[in-house]
């Protein structure tokens, strides 16, 4: 018969065990910071360079505020990847078509563009089975390894990748929405409010859903 150790049983209570919220805490934080630093900072420049030089000044700063909070993330990552690069790149296009044509609105509805392509690439990932949550969880350092080959897991990001590129579109379609009937300063209020929104509702949601669908046996410690 085989006996298992004190040692053993320990280190299979740690495997089996989920990461407390304070142990997701900081990853949670910094994606956090990368969503203000990357949804707020880039208006505020906006509109400060806008309302005093005009609109090329106005999205020559957005841009600014935009690559320096992307450089900021790959910084840290300590490399340029596709979470990094693909914005930077749209933002790029975006940003110097709107600049060519002298047009707020342009640079405004742009990021419906990369919302959409977000939305695409997310769900098109699940679509052909390499749903791309997990990738990102795993590049970020979010999934603890003991927990990489859950079953549970791989379940619950499969789904948030769909939630997520469910809301990449919602983000496109009420960014233009919003762009049609608000004057300027109502719009940046009320995108920078209702994209703030959505994306803390996800958060939550990415936070939840593991912890919700990646459960022990019963009878095992959690």
């Amino acid at each position: 018969m085989t006996t298992i150790s004190p040692d053993q049983s320990g280190a299979d209570t740690e495997t089996e065990r989920l990461p407390r919220f304070k142990e997701v805490w900081p990853s949670l934080r910094r994606a956090l910071l990368r969503f203000a630093g990357a949804g707020v900072l880039p208006v505020i420049c906006f509109y400060v360079g806008f309302r005093t030089a005009g609109p090329v000044p106005g999205i020559l700063a957005g841009m600014a505020a935009s690559l320096l909070a992307l450089s900021v993330q790959a910084w840290r990552l300590r490399r340029l990847d596709p979470i990094a690069v693909l914005p930077m790149a749209v933002i790029l296009v975006q940003g110097t078509i709107a600049g060519l044509a002298g047009s707020a609105e342009i640079y405004l509805a742009a990021p419906a563009v990369e919302a959409a392509i977000w939305g695409i690439i997310l769900i098109g990932s699940v679509i052909a089975r390499r749903p791309l949550v997990p990738l990102i969880a795993r590049e970020l350092g979010v999934v603890p390894r003991s927990l990489a080959e859950s079953v549970g897991l791989r379940r619950a990001l499969a789904i948030l990748t769909v939630a997520w590129g469910v809301a990449a579109f919602a983000k496109a379609g009420i960014r233009i929405w919003l762009l049609m009937i608000l004057p300027l300063e109502a719009f940046l209020i009320a995108i920078t409010i209702t994209i703030a929104a959505i994306n803390l509702s996800m958060l939550a949601l990415s936070v939840w859903l593991p912890f919700r669908m990646v459960r022990p046996a019963p009878g095992k410690p959690a």
